[in-house]
Order: C-alpha cells, then structure tokens, then sequence
C-alpha cells in the first residue's frame, strides 16, 4: 500500500479536530461524516489522534484522552470508513502537548536564558524531540499501528523553535557531540552558527528517522509522511528521504507559491500533496472559501503531478455538534468531482524535463549561517519562480543530489543567486554547457567557498566568460545600454535594478565572451543630508561594467546576469526585469519542446504518460484588493492560446471535455490553438515522443 495508495488517488481530506477540553462536549455523528466524506469523493482523511492541546482521540494507556470524548472516535472512524474504502491516515501533532509539558516541565523546548517555549502559534506549549518526550511519541505510535487499521500516519509540528533548544536533554547532547557548550548567541559568520544550525537539523531528523523506523518495523505498508516534508524553505533533504510522500500547506492567496512547492516536490520522485484549509485563508476560521478559490487551488496541485488535500472540521459541540457544515462538504464535493473528470490524464504522469531550476541546499545553508545577504523568504527563488510562469515555461525545481543524477535529461539550467556551489556540482554544469547545454545564472553564483568566504572569482568563471572584479558602492542600478537582441520591448532608457538587501557585482568580460549590456550608475547615493527626488538618484554616469554576457562554451552557451535580477523582481514587480529576462532567455533558448503564447495569467505544465503527452494550462489571476487578503470567486477566461510542440501527434483534443483540436505539422513540431480556458485546460497529444 505505501508504494500506491498516494501514488494513485488525487482527493484528500484533513479533518483538523483540534477540539480540545474548553467546549462543555466534543462530538462527531460518525456515519454522517464519512457518508458526507463519500458523497464529496474525498479517498483519503487524515483523521486527528492526538490534537495541539495534548489530548488523544482514542482509547490510549500512554496518554491524556480528550475528557469531552464519548467513546473510541478513531475506532468508529476507521470501521465506517472501511465500509466505504476510504484509507484513514493518523494525524498526530508531535511538538504540542499542554499536558506532558505541565507534568514534566524539563521536556519544554527552551530558549537561550531557559525560557520555556509557551503559547507557540499563540496558544500551544512546545516540547523538544530530544527529551524523552520522543518515547512518548512512539508508544502513541505503536498503539495507534497495532491496535488501528490506519493506512500511515501524518506528523505534524515536528519544528525546533527560533533560538531553541537549550533544555537540558539538548545542552548535553551537543556538548557530547562538539566536546563544548552550546553557544548562547551564535553569531553570522562564524563556526558555532554553523554548528548550531546543524545541531537544530539533526533534532528533528533523528525525530524523523527513528519514527519511521519504528512505525515500519511494527507494519512496513504503513505510510509515513509529516508536514513540510519536501519543503524548500525547510531544505531538510537528510530527514526527508524517510518520507513516503511529501506533504505542506497551501494558503490562498499565495497561489504562486503553491506552484512553487509542487514543482520542488515533484523532482524528488515521491508521492505529494498540497493541504488547503477549506476556510478562508487559515485553520480554524470556521467559514467557507469559495468553491473557486478550492477549484484554483486544486488545479495548481494536480497539473503539477501532486494531489490536493482540503482542511475542515466539525463543530464539536452547540446547536450543530458533531456535523462538518454541508456547504464546507458540498464546495470540495464541486471541487473533487472536476479533479475526478482529469483523473485519466494525472496518473502515472511525469514532468517533462526541459529547463531546471537549482535550488541549492548546501548554498542555502551556507547563507543562513553566514554574514551575507540572505532572506528567509528566498525572493530570488520566487522571483524566478514567477518570471518563468509568467513567461510560460515549463520547468522543474531540483536540488544539488537530483543535479548531478540527471542534469543531462534536460536542455537548459537556471542558476538563481546560487552563491556557493561544490567542486563536483561546479564539475557536472561545466560539463553539461561543454555537451551543449545552455545555461543561464545570476548574481553571486558560485563566488563564495564552503566557509562563506568570497573567492578571487566565480567558480565557473570559464563557463561564463568573465572575472569577478567588486561590488557597486551603490544601493541601485541602472540596466544601459541594452544590445537590440535581448532588449525588445524593454523602454529604449535605463532601467532600474534595485534590491534591498544586495549590491549589483562590478565584473569584466572575458575575450570571446559578448556583453549585451552594461550598467549606469545613479548621479550620488542617496541619504537623508545628500539625495535627488524622494529615492534614489536618477541614472548619471555610464559605467564599463557588463550588466548581461554571452559566452560560448565547448558546445554550449552560457548567459551570465551581474545582479540580484529575480529577487528584484519580486519585490518590485518591474515588469521590464520580467521582459529583459524573457529576453535572455529567448535568445539562449529559442525553441525549448514546447513553446506557448497566452495571458501572463497563464501557467503551463507540460506532463507525459505512456504515448502521450499532456500540457496543462492553468488560468490564475490573483485578484488584488489594496493589499488585504483575497479569495478566487470568479473565473476570468483566458483566450487565444497558441502552442507548438516538438512532438509525433496521432491525436489531438483538450480535457475536460475531449474535444478535438485541430492542429498543423510544421517539420518537427505541431502547432495548435485553444480558443478560450476558464480555470485550467489540458492539451492531450496521443502517440507523442515528447
């Protein structure tokens, strides 16, 4: 079961019953809700055993049952959902118990002056994984697989707080480890940062590790998954191998970084799933989203080869006790019904490989400890993240280790500010530029050493045709002049670069090497006794500086940015970053497999099933209201969208619907045009060697 249930079945439901002991009763009319479940097409709930509060929902020895709670819930949930062939998975919150912190205080997860972690995410009390805490966890665990017929578990909050932990099971598992204390104020730059950042890494891994140990060894078809498994922001690779599927939340309105999430998690391999609350915006909001808001999320799920999952609850007591609202059932029931009508066309699919994205853990890490600009939210990521959707590209997320295992499936790389980069990763792109790759980086991409330390040069120098030379004095930049090729549509005037954090690089071009733009710099830096205008100066000097080079090299080409280009994106929203960037892209990778002309609302996934292929595209405008929260309630259609694909073709229609599209050859591509989408389309080519 672990090698298919995920893998499979694509409607998922989170029933987040975290009641607690408060409310005067905690009840749930069991038959209704799986029926109300089966009617909505939900396959799999994960269903609460151990809620935020510290109280289970089953019949335990080992811990605190809710005292509101009439019976074994889990017992008569995963007997009705047996009738109805709905697979049960244990929701477990791991970090929270208010009852085990109140008896043993020791196992509390501890700031640096030995303040213990409370009112976590405003309510809740934390405990550490490297307490005995942990064999609490586990007996909860074994009870729940010996004695239950669930079909895996979820773990949830298995987090070591900011500047935590100090606990006493922690200070002496890091002085047997690094032979000293644990620094109370680790600082950037240095070793014990390093050290300690590592050390909060390893708490949860071992967690992690020896849990799925545990659970495997009682069962080993029993699924194993927890919350931010193949997460990038999280980054934490070692512990997310023991995972059988990935899962992490999905908020609207931040539809983009949904996308971004799937298309990281889905080079991995695993199963994933994408976990939406129902409500309006967070869990506990206790009122339906539109049922459009759903659908959108949905779809950003599935196109990218993962499933969706959608949060709800019931009321646990008053006038509706026990019953999940029927509108809250009736929108995922609307929701899972069109994700059922793509089912044929989302099994066994697999992106495919065509432009790669690297995400550097060993670079990020190296960031977090060190002295150098680097901002939790990784805006270069999601800079480049919207660029490339926005451009209608078709491109997968990968770190280091998937790099070196399959660089060569694809036709081009992007490099994102990847500051340091491995000999051997340095080794496995030059040789994929020198077989004829092509290769687009930015920024500070393989200038800085494994310590933090700042090289003489970029590591792959040769590749890009330049020498590192400084750093600008100043805090913004102008992109002037720009060669016609990758200008376009760019304003014939300098364009600015500013990025709060980062500096543009001073660099010199390498003989052979082309430079297709140089940078102006401002007339002064601004400061409150020397400034022109409210900002920053206006573009003054010409500089002799590259802003953009061109390099071939061996059989490939490599393209070289000297600036933060994609976290100034993001913050800016500059759309001519966005078109100067398509620009470079164009020029250094004009005919990917698939090429699409739509709305920059427009998003496209291109997928692959036995002999055939399969192009998402998926309509989302991110409807704005001066900044406050919004919600998807209306579907804009897209019109005339236009795709060539070099790619075989018996037959090709759009799902849902299965109308015929008609389409022409053109030597070793076919090109077609879908009319108008709503919310998603998907172009299906059968008996296509895409």
């Amino acid at each position: 079961m672990a090698n298919t249930l995920y893998r499979n079945t694509f409607r998922r439901g989170l029933f987040d019953f975290h009641a607690g002991e408060a409310v005067p009763e905690v009840e749930l009319n069991v038959a209704d809700y799986i029926e109300a479940a089966v009617k909505a097409g939900v396959q799999t709930i994960t269903f609460m055993t151990k809620d935020a509060f510290g109280n289970s929902y089953f019949n335990t020895r080992i811990g605190h049952k809710n005292i509101r709670l009439k019976g074994d819930l889990l017992a008569e949930v995963v007997e009705e959902a047996r009738k109805h062939g709905i697979a049960i998975i244990a929701y477990y919150n791991v970090g929270l118990n208010s009852h085990v912190a109140a008896a043993n205080p020791d196992y509390r997860q501890r700031t640096s002056d030995q303040e213990p972690i409370v009112e976590a995410f405003d309510y809740y009390d934390l405990l550490c994984m490297n307490s005995p805490y942990r064999d609490y966890v586990y007996g909860q665990f074994q009870e729940i697989a010996e004695n239950y017929g669930v079909a895996g578990f979820f773990f949830d909050i298995t987090y070591v707080w900011s500047n935590s932990c100090y606990c006493e099971y922690c200070s002496a598992w890091y002085k047997s480890r690094y032979g000293k204390p644990m620094p109370h104020s680790p600082q950037p730059g240095t070793q014990e940062l390093k050290e300690f950042q590592s050390f909060q890494r390893d708490i949860r891994h071992n967690f992690l590790r020896d849990a799925a140990s545990r659970i495997k060894a009682i069962n080993p078809d029993l699924l194993v998954g927890w919350n931010h498994a193949g997460d990038p922001r999280f980054g934490q690779v070692e512990a997310d191998r023991y995972a059988d599927y990935f899962t992490s939340e999905f908020h609207p309105p931040h539809y983009a970084h949904g996308s971004l999430l799937a298309r990281w998690k889905r080079s991995f391999g695993k199963p994933f799933e994408l976990m939406m609350p129902s409500e309006m915006g967070s869990w506990g909001e206790w009122t339906v989203a539109p049922e459009a808001t759903l659908r959108t999320t949905a779809a950003i799920a599935v196109v990218n080869g993962g499933s969706i999952s959608f949060g709800h609850v019931a009321y646990p007591s008053g006038f509706m006790k026990g019953q999940v609202p029927e509108p809250v059932m009736q929108a995922m029931g609307e929701t899972n019904e069109w994700v059922k009508s793509l089912e044929p066309w989302l099994k066994d699919a697999e992106s495919v490989p065509m432009a790669a994205v690297l995400h550097s853990i060993e670079s990020k890490r190296l960031l977090e400890a060190s002295v150098h600009a680097y901002a939790a939210d990784e805006p270069h990521l999601q800079g480049l993240h919207r660029i490339l959707t926005e451009g209608h590209i078709h491109f997968d997320i990968i770190d280091e280790a998937v790099l070196l295992e399959k660089l060569d499936e694809y036709e081009l790389l992007v490099l994102p500010d990847q500051a340091y980069l491995s000999e051997a990763v340095e080794n496995r792109i030059r040789e994929f530029v020198r077989q004829g790759g092509r290769l687009l980086a930015s920024n500070r991409t393989s200038l800085y050493d494994g310590d933090g330390g700042r090289k003489p040069s970029f590591g792959l120098a040769d590749v890009f045709g330049i020498e590192f030379a400084d750093v600008s004095n100043y805090s913004v930049s102008y992109f002037y002049p720009v060669d016609r090729a990758v200008s376009g549509s760019v304003p014939n005037m300098p364009i600015l670069l500013k990025d709060s954090d980062q500096n543009t690089l001073r660099i010199t071009a390498k003989p052979g090497a082309e430079t297709l733009a140089k940078f102006t710099d401002p007339a002064l830096e601004a400061k409150p006794f020397r400034h022109v205008y409210h900002q920053h100066a206006h573009p003054a000097v010409e500089t002799p500086y590259p802003a953009i080079v061109s390099h071939s090299y061996g059989e490939g080409t490599s393209m070289y940015i000297a600036a933060p280009i994609e976290s100034a994106y993001w913050r800016t929203g500059s759309p001519w970053l966005r078109t100067l960037y398509l620009n470079i892209l164009n020029l250094l990778y004009p005919e990917p497999k698939v090429k699409v002309e739509a709305p920059l609302s427009v998003e496209v996934n291109v997928m692959r099933q036995p002999d055939r292929a399969v192009v998402h595209l998926t309509n989302v405008r991110e409807e704005k209201a001066a900044g406050s929260k919004t919600f998807v309630e209306e579907i804009v259609p897209a019109k005339h969208i236009e795709v060539v694909m070099k790619t075989t073709a018996e037959r090709v229609y759009v799902v849902p619907g299965g109308v015929e599209l008609p389409f022409t050859k053109e030597g070793d591509r076919i090109r077609c045009v879908v009319p108008e989408i709503g919310l998603h389309a998907a172009i299906v080519v059968e008996g296509s060697n895409l």
